[in-house]
């Protein structure tokens, strides 16, 4: 009888060892991460290039000849430094003619100026007619007229002298030249491209769903892939009035900043890495993202590792950053959340950690 007892018993052992042998086969190895409490802050990454909006090209402003080239592309320049010189000739011999001509008709109007007080000195003493009277006063008004007509032309025609030196209205680089010594040109040919050595900013593309979320004096980190490992920060000074139309990015607000004197040495059209703080929350509850699971939009879901099962949980979320989610409800301090790794999780279904 009791042989028989324990033939049953050893049948039970065998099977029962047999079942959690193929269940324990059949379990899914994941891997798990622990629900802990910290901080998250929701920041955006965006691209930013470096620009400066004080450029501007310098054409010629006569027709002419260019003499003479005195900066080339890639120079510093100050304000006022000349950078080409058209053939002034012209304009130097039209300046001295003006000249004369001015000087001649301070002389003439000194001239009508003297008959004009001997007519008066005559008419009072009854020696001469009202109408050499009025006519010496006319000759005057025409010879002051006719001073004002000459000092003007002098100063066209200093402008014109002028205008043969082509100059930098600021300090800065000259960025393009186009043209060389010796070659003839009409007023407005392009000559020289110059980019302001102050005014330089980084402006970035935030997308339009996002620009709502930025504003002046929102602290930025920046970073170059140029100078690896170099980090500094700045903050936004301006924000676009209007929505732009990016081709690649959809619709737009542009954003800009400061380089900062920390930055390092920036070339326009350079790439910077633009790293906008957002938001930040302390001494909450966080989940990595990857251990989430959406349902449908902004519903969420997460399995957890109970006694080798994974069981669902439905969770409530907060303010995300790009790894981790503020964890508002659906799970408790020291839960272990499986991460699905690509795996479609049923609840109830056998696990084993990896």
């Amino acid at each position: 009888m009791w042989k028989r007892a324990l033939g049953a018993l050893m049948v039970l052992v065998v099977v029962a060892a047999s079942y959690w042998w193929q269940r324990g086969e059949s379990a899914w190895a994941v891997d798990t991460v622990a629900v802990v409490r910290g901080s998250i802050e929701s920041r955006l990454q965006l691209t930013g290039t470096v620009i400066n909006d004080r450029t501007v090209t310098l054409t010629a402003l006569l027709d002419g000849e260019i003499m003479a080239i005195r900066a080339r592309e890639g120079d510093v320049v100050e304000a006022g430094t000349v950078l080409a010189e058209l053939d002034s000739r012209q304009a130097q011999a039209l300046l001295d003619k003006a000249g004369a001509e001015l000087i001649l008709h301070e002389q003439l109007l000194e001239a009508a100026t003297r008959t004009l007080e001997r007519i008066e000195r005559l008419s009072r003493e009854g020696n001469a007619s009202q109408q050499a009277l009025d006519e010496s006063r006319d000759a005057k008004l025409e010879a002051e007229a006719s001073l004002k007509a000459a000092a003007a032309t002098l100063a066209l025609n200093q402008l014109r002298l002028d205008n043969a030196q082509i100059k930098s209205p600021f300090a800065g680089t000259v960025i393009e030249q186009s043209a060389e010594t010796g070659q003839w040109l009409e007023a407005g040919t392009p000559l020289f491209k110059v980019v302001a050595t102050e005014g330089t900013v980084i402006e970035a593309n935030v997308s339009a769903s996002d620009w709502s979320r930025v504003s002046i004096g929102q602290p930025v980190v920046l970073s170059s892939e140029v100078d690896a490992g170099t980090r500094w920060s700045s903050e936004i000074s301006w924000i676009a009035p209007t929505v732009t139309d990016v081709s690649g990015q959809g619709k737009t607000v542009a954003v800009r900043m400061f380089p900062g004197k920390a930055a390092p040495s920036l070339l326009l059209g350079q790439e910077v890495d633009v790293d906008v703080s957002l938001q930040r929350v302390d001494d909450i509850l966080i989940v990595p993202l990857q251990a989430l699971q959406e349902v449908s939009p902004g519903e969420f879901r997460a399995f957890v590792l109970d006694g080798g099962r994974a069981r669902e949980r439905p969770v409530t979320i907060g303010l995300t950053s790009l790894d981790d989610a503020e964890l508002v409800d659906g799970l408790a301090e020291g839960d272990r959340v499986i991460v699905p790794n690509g795996q479609t999780l049923l609840d109830g279904q056998d696990v084993r950690l990896r």
